[in-house]
This record gives structure tokens, C-alpha cells and sequence, in this order.
């Protein structure tokens, strides 16, 4: 595997961590290794605060909180929430205006695709699965409703009028998913893709998340580093999937898995081992750790 290195003169001591969760801070059995948590704890006890950004709701990231043991601060559903752990708060909510979530649901009836709203915090992450003039995909129900509970069902005219949706999920076969998205990127609303869709392995299906301009774990991330008066470029982050580029790129050090795709290790400033073999404690020890060591013992 490449194992891309900074320059010596470009490594500093970077002041805050963000991790993102699935394929990055879980191993391939979904849980946090001991020499994963025992880096992150070195890292907080340096002073250096660690945050989670993923793309999941806040109802399924707490049990990874749980296991952790620590409130850390989170970017959720791809920075379109920002969450507080230790007050319980809200710090930014984004959800979709009307015409974007128009444009994202014409798109999906043009192209035959299943589509999925996730609904605010007010609403309690309700999850909608939009229906007529959409296809009913019985199948995808069918598999989708066990693993995520309970879904609300409305039409199109519905779910267009209301006001908290923080994403659109749309599904369906690669080639008519990525007609959609490409004319929902050039209206400007960001689209992040994952596929196929594991849940359905039987069915060729892919997903894209659908947010409102400006939409990125990266501006999620900045809300979090300017509560600890830090910028962007003080933040180290890790994640292997096409919805971490926009903060990979824009990170002091943007560091990809090596379990990550080519197309997201290539645009990556380093590469680590894969999250079966611990790939979060190597960024952390060589990037966060070793450096911040180095420097006590030079001051």
C-alpha cells in the first residue's frame, strides 16, 4: 500500500483531530479497537480536542459515543448538524430550502430512483420515504425498514413543504444516480455518493446524500474549530470516503484510510493503513502525537 509522508518542514503541531466514523474510527466489525481509543485519549490529554464527522444522524452516532466513553463534539448527516455532546445543544442546523428540495425530488421522478428524507432534530430525525408520483420500490422497504425503524411516508407535494429535511437520499442504478447528481451539482447542492448499497446487496443500488449549498463536513468542521478559537488549517482529519474530500482538502493535513477508494487516497495529503489494521492510531501517532512529544522535549 502507498504510504504517502508530509515533508518534515510541513509536519506542526496541529490543535484539533476530526475523525470520521464508518470505515475510518470503526474496524470492519463496527467497533473502536483498543489502540484507537488508547490514541485518541493521549490526544485529549495533550490538549487536543477530538471531534466525529459522519454522515449518519445523531441517533446512530450516540452508541459510538457510548463505546467511547467521551462527549466529543460532532459533525453529523455531512455538516448539516453540528452538535454539542457535553451541553446537548444544537451549535447549526441546515436543512434544504423548498427549491432545492423540489430540484433534488424532480430529479429522482426523471430518473426512476427511490428517495429518502431525514427530518431535523425537532422532528425527531424522523425519516420520510417519499412517495407518489416516486416508485414504491417495495423491496428497498422491505429490507430498509428493519434496519432503520420506523418511516413516515409522504408524497412529493408533502415533503417538499417541510421546512427541517437535512437530507435527501436518493437510490437507485449508478448510471440514472448519476445523471441526477450531476445536474443537482450544477444547480449547487452538494451530493456525496456511496454504493452499492450495502443493506440491499441483492439489488444493484446506490445512494447519494443531497444537501443545501454550502454543505460539507468541512464547513461543519469550521463551526466546531472557531468554538476553540482554530481555523481549519489546525485541524488534522481522516476518512476514506467521497463525502470526507471536501474536508480532506480543506484540513491543515487531510489524511485518507487506506482502505479509502484510489480516486479519495489521490487527493489526500497522506495515507495510513486501513481500518482493519488500526489505520486512525497511526495518523494520530504520527501526525498528532509524535510531533506534540517532540516539541515538549525540545521546549
Amino acid at each position: 500500500m502507498e504510504r504517502h509522508e508530509p515533508p518534515l518542514s510541513t509536519q506542526r503541531l496541529f490543535r484539533m483531530v476530526v475523525l470520521d466514523i464508518d470505515g475510518t474510527l470503526l474496524d470492519p466489525s463496527d467497533v473502536v479497537r483498543p489502540v484507537v481509543r488508547a490514541a485518541i485519549a493521549e490526544c485529549r490529554q495533550l490538549g487536543v480536542p477530538v471531534a466525529l464527522a459522519t454522515g449518519r444522524r445523531l441517533c446512530a452516532t450516540r452508541p459510538v459515543l457510548a463505546e467511547l466513553g467521551l462527549p466529543l463534539p460532532l459533525v453529523l448527516v455531512n455538516g448539516a448538524l453540528v452538535w454539542d455532546a457535553e451541553r446537548e445543544e444544537a451549535l447549526a442546523e441546515r436543512p434544504l430550502a423548498r427549491q432545492a428540495l423540489a430540484r433534488a425530488l424532480a430529479e429522482a421522478e426523471r430518473e426512476g430512483l427511490g428517495a429518502l428524507a431525514l427530518r431535523g432534530l425537532a422532528s425527531g430525525e424522523r425519516l420520510v420515504l417519499v412517495t407518489d408520483p416516486l416508485p414504491a420500490l417495495p423491496e428497498f422497504e422491505r429490507e430498509l425498514l428493519p434496519r432503520t425503524g420506523e418511516l413516515d411516508r409522504l408524497p412529493v407535494a408533502a415533503v417538499v413543504d417541510l421546512p427541517d429535511v437535512l437530507t435527501i437520499d436518493l437510490f437507485g442504478p449508478e448510471r440514472a444516480l448519476r445523471r441526477a447528481t450531476a445536474r443537482l451539482a450544477r444547480a449547487g447542492l452538494p451530493v456525496y455518493h456511496h454504493g452499492p448499497f450495502e443493506l440491499i446487496p441483492a439489488l444493484p443500488r446506490w445512494v447519494a446524500n443531497v444537501h443545501a449549498p454550502g454543505v460539507s463536513k468541512a464547513s461543519g468542521v469550521e463551526i466546531l474549530a472557531r468554538r476553540f478559537g482554530l481555523t481549519l488549517e489546525d485541524v488534522l482529519a481522516v476518512g476514506d470516503g467521497e463525502n470526507d474530500l471536501p474536508l480532506l482538502r480543506r484540513a491543515g493535513l487531510g489524511v485518507a484510510m487506506g482502505n479509502a477508494p484510489d480516486y479519495v487516497r489521490a487527493q489526500a495529503d497522506a495515507v495510513v493503513r486501513g481500518h482493519d489494521e488500526d489505520g486512525v492510531a497511526e495518523a494520530l501517532e504520527r501526525f498528532v502525537l509524535e510531533p506534540w512529544r517532540r516539541a515538549r522535549f525540545l521546549a
